[in-house]
C-alpha cells in the first residue's frame, strides 16, 4: 500500500533520536501539539523528502487551500520564503462564488509547470498554458465559458492583473481572438489583446436581423468585459 505523506505547513517538524533502547526519555512538551487553526495549505503525496528546509513530494500530489485544488506528480515546497513549484502534468482547479452577480465561477488551468510565490503575491505558468473559465448563475439559467491558451501566464495578487504572452488564443461562445499578448485588468474590467491582434465575432445585421461575421484587426484591441464593447487601434 502506498504511503501518503501529509505536510502541515504551519506545524513544526519534530525528530527524535534514541542512542540506546535502555535510555529513557521524556517527550518534548509540544510533541503531540494540535494547532488551534487549520493550516493554510494541506498537501498529500506518495513520498516526501525534506532537505535544507525544502520538501520534495512525488506521486499523486494534491494540494488544497480553500477553493483551490492543485494536482501534479511532483511538487517542490519551501516554507521560508513561501513558494511552491508544481510539475509533471500539474492542474489547478479553483471554484469561487460571486455573490454580487449570483454566479459560480470555475477555473481549470493546465501547463507544464505552475509556480506560486506567496510572499511576493506572484503566480506563473508555462509552457503550453490552457485556461478554461466557466460561469453559472445560481439558478442555472445562464452559462458562459472562455478558453485561453498561451506560452506563458503571469498573475499578480495585489494588482489583480493577469498577463498571457506568446501565441495567445482566446475563444468563447461568441468570438475568437489571437495576438502576441493579452492583459487582463480586473479593476477596470478591461482585456487588451496586442501584437498583430485579431478578433472575429458575430453581430446582428440591423437590416436583416441575421448574425454576420465581423473581424477587427489592429496592434491593440480593447474589450470591456462589462459593456462588451470592442475597440481596435
Amino acid at each position: 500500500m502506498k504511503k501518503q505523506s501529509v505536510i502541515l505547513l504551519a506545524a513544526t517538524l519534530l525528530c527524535f533520536t534514541l542512542s540506546a533502547l535502555a535510555v529513557s526519555f521524556e517527550p518534548a512538551s509540544d510533541t503531540f501539539h494540535i494547532p488551534d487553526t487549520k493550516p493554510d495549505i494541506v498537501i498529500t503525496a506518495n513520498t516526501m523528502l525534506v532537505k535544507d528546509g525544502i520538501a520534495t513530494l512525488e506521486g499523486d500530489v494534491r494540494a488544497t487551500r480553500e477553493g483551490d485544488i492543485l494536482t501534479c506528480n511532483r511538487a517542490i515546497v519551501s516554507n521560508s520564503p513561501r513558494w511552491l513549484l508544481a510539475s509533471l502534468t500539474p492542474r489547478l482547479y479553483r471554484r469561487a462564488t460571486v455573490p454580487e452577480s449570483k454566479m459560480i465561477r470555475e477555473t481549470n488551468l493546465e501547463a507544464r509547470s505552475i509556480y506560486f510565490d506567496s510572499d511576493k503575491g506572484r503566480f506563473n505558468a508555462s509552457d503550453s498554458v490552457n485556461v478554461k473559465i466557466e460561469e453559472r448563475s445560481w439558478d442555472l439559467a445562464t452559462y458562459s465559458w472562455v478558453v485561453i491558451t498561451a506560452d506563458e501566464m503571469l498573475g499578480f495578487r495585489d494588482s489583480n492583473r493577469m498577463i498571457f504572452s506568446g501565441n495567445v488564443r482566446i475563444r468563447d461562445k461568441e468570438r475568437f481572438g489571437r495576438g502576441h499578448r493579452l492583459d487582463y485588468l480586473k479593476e477596470s474590467a478591461t482585456a487588451i489583446l496586442s501584437g498583430d491582434a485579431m478578433v472575429e465575432t458575430q453581430e446582428p445585421n440591423k437590416k436583416t436581423g441575421k448574425m454576420e461575421k465581423r473581424i477587427l484587426e489592429g496592434q491593440k484591441i480593447t474589450y470591456n468585459t462589462e459593456t462588451r464593447e470592442l475597440v481596435s487601434e
